[in-house]
């Protein structure tokens, strides 16, 4: 079957006889056809395409794949190239023509030479990401060495042993077990398989990223991302929101690090200094989640992850339970297709282990990939897959070119927006992962916000430093001889973390991250970050007053209730679900910012409702630096 490479002549009417009006009608009525029938062809690709990346993510790309794969881009391009080289005279044009002609045609251009050095280099870094880690047959592996014969040695690799890069290190690291010896020949062992032969590739992705840039009128391929998110200042906007943010973090950082210091003593802990990656609990720093036991005692502490466990859920168990709450709010449930092709657990052999939505733009063919298990973290992964889901579903009746989120960062936030809702203490205790007594303890608040302050706070400078580090490789800010140098440079500046030693210029260590690789813009999850706060908030209000407290006029009756926004349980809102629903409907037929407004009120983005909720958290980090004289910053 062939696609459809339709362009039409649209000529310029002569508007001096006849009616004008009429001649304008016509015209629009020409470009709608022509819209439609682009429109046609942009469905049609997209089935191919997402069929042959799932095909590819869960079987391996053998060598036909990649020959279908090649195909089907270069069919791509020409089609693109040929839409967009149709001029228009854009003052006869409806607002929704002009919106559609920018969506079709903003983005990369590529020429037919171009298309395969891209291919060529992308598929470099995916090789060079997605690889197995295989430990000497002949001899005990570090670890091995170096374990405590008292300790529990599960998750050790044993001689002859082969793991995948990602999760099984990046699983592994998460060990608060281990010693700083061992921590440190996990991260080396994730970094330096990947960080060294991506350090001469990544040369070739900026050049040719930025041709293919240039070649449709932008000035390198940073400005071509943030073109996406229809924010003209964002490179300003997200400095003043990280300076917002920061007296946060960096309290949180110098009470972590004060944690590891008792821990592991000023031998691996500067006291005043940057905390060592590897002893964060993740292997780019970015989830400090890992750390919770660093706050309570084995038997203060509540382990949810040995509660899941305790539960005996199945990793599709728990998409199960994610699913519940996507309906409770009048959502609509996963597809028989979903349940039927999705995958939640690595299987062998397996090539691709990234959590992934795909949208196979189907009829109703949804699918999530994941190499999950049954723990709090990966509870919350299947959350946020499922949000994608519920977002593809929800603008599924618009024009394909309309199919995405109203700006990369809203798609990024809707499913971290129902996982806050399934932190409050309501929820848990309704999973049967809190007792009674601990429902109404007066610690499980102080617990549960930590637990997701870990999660979340690091996330924020890291979700900024992976795009502000690209956009000034592509703009030349940052020399290619300088390249490891600026990133450790940058990581020291932004969030205070460094490596375990000191790192050459053989190594492209930014590399070590998957949408680095995967040529994934990053800063939609620094603004998710904030978003989610926003939109959850603004979900809140519905639910306890019926509108949004932001909003003029709220009454006096609503002002004096009093709930924490942790404590906010959206479970069940079904008008929460309605606005949800109307909102991600709009898919990017609209300008974000009315998007925002709609679940929010507000047409901009705000940080109020994040520190608002870390607030107690805030207050209760203040006074452990107090009490401990904890010098702040680095």
């Amino acid at each position: 079957m062939g696609f459809m490479c339709v362009v039409l002549v649209l000529v310029f009417l002569d508007f001096t006889c006849g009616n004008p009006a009429l001649n304008i009608i016509r015209y629009r009525e020409d470009v709608d056809e022509w819209l439609n029938k682009v429109d046609n062809d942009l469905l049609e690709f997209n089935q191919i395409c997402t069929k042959l990346t799932w095909d590819m993510m869960v079987y391996g790309a053998d060598e036909n794949a990649k020959t279908k794969t090649k195909a089907i881009a270069q069919a791509r391009l020409a089609w693109k190239n040929k839409i967009c080289d149709v001029h228009f005279n854009s003052e006869l044009l409806t607002d929704e023509q002009k919106r559609k002609l920018y969506l079709l045609c903003r983005g990369p251009k590529f020429t037919e030479a171009s298309a395969k050095v891209e291919m060529e280099v992308l598929s470099l870094m995916h090789m060079a990401y997605d690889l197995q880690v295989c430990f000497n047959s002949s001899a005990p592996t570090p670890l091995e060495k170096l374990r405590n014969p008292e300790q529990d040695n599960f998750g050790y690799p044993q001689p002859g042993e082969c793991l995948m890069a990602e999760p099984d290190l990046e699983y592994l690291i998460k060990r608060q077990d281990f010693n700083p010896d061992q921590l440190a020949f996990l991260w080396y062992t994730f970094y330096d398989n990947i960080a060294s032969s991506m350090r001469e590739i990544f040369p070739r992705v900026v050049k040719s990223q930025n041709i293919v840039a240039s070649a449709n009128g932008y000035e390198d391929m940073g400005a071509l991302w943030r073109d996406e998110l229809e924010m003209p200042d964002i490179e300003l906007q997200v400095e003043e929101f990280y300076r917002e943010i920061r007296p946060l973090y960096e309290i949180f950082h110098s009470v972590i690090r004060h944690k590891l210091l008792i821990k592991y003593g000023r031998e691996q802990i500067d006291p005043t200094g940057l905390i060592p990656i590897h002893l964060t609990g993740n292997m780019w720093g970015q989830n400090w989640g890992a750390l919770i036991g660093l706050f309570f005692s084995s038997n203060k502490s509540l382990d949810l992850d040995k509660r899941l466990k305790e539960k005996n859920w199945s990793v599709s168990e728990m998409a199960e339970e994610a699913e519940d709450f996507y309906t409770s709010l009048g959502l609509p449930a996963m597809t028989d297709k979903f349940w039927k092709y999705s995958i939640f657990e690595e299987r062998e052999n397996s090539t691709m282990c990234h959590g992934t939505a795909a949208n196979m733009f189907n009829d109703d063919d949804y699918r999530i990939l994941l190499c999950a298990k049954v723990n709090m973290e990966d509870f919350y992964v299947i959350h946020h897959e499922m949000g994608h889901i519920e977002y593809n579903m929800a603008y599924a009746h618009q024009p394909a070119v309309y199919r995405e989120g109203t700006n990369s960062a809203f798609h990024e936030s809707i499913g971290d927006v129902i996982m806050h809702g399934v932190m409050v203490p309501q929820h848990l205790h309704r999973l049967n992962l809190l007792t009674d007594e601990e429902l109404l303890s007066p610690d499980i608040d102080m617990f549960l916000l930590l637990h997701q302050a870990l999660s979340k706070i690091p996330e924020i400078p890291f979700g900024l430093l992976v795009d502000e580090y690209r956009w000034n490789i592509f703009n030349g800010k940052i020399a290619e001889e300088n390249y490891n140098k600026v990133y450790w440079k940058m990581n020291e500046e932004l969030r205070g973390i460094k490596a375990p030693e000191v790192r050459s210029e053989e190594f492209f260590d930014a590399g070590a991250k998957f949408h680095v690789p995967d040529n994934t813009p990053y800063i939609r999850y620094f603004l998710s970050s904030i978003l989610q706060m926003q939109i959850f908030k603004g979900l809140c209000d519905l639910s306890l007053f019926g509108k949004f407290q932001n909003d003029a006029g709220a009454s006096m009756k609503a002002e004096e209730i009093k709930m924490p926004l942790h404590r906010c349980d959206i479970y069940g809102c079904k008008k929460c679900g309605k606005l949800l629903e109307q909102a991600m409907s709009l898919g990017v037929s609209v300008h974000w910012t009315q998007v925002l407004k709609m679940l929010t009120g507000q047409d901009y983005i705000s940080t109020k409702p994040l520190l608002d909720y870390y607030l107690p958290v805030y207050e209760w980090l203040k006074k452990y630096v107090e009490v401990n004289d904890i010098p702040i910053g680095w």
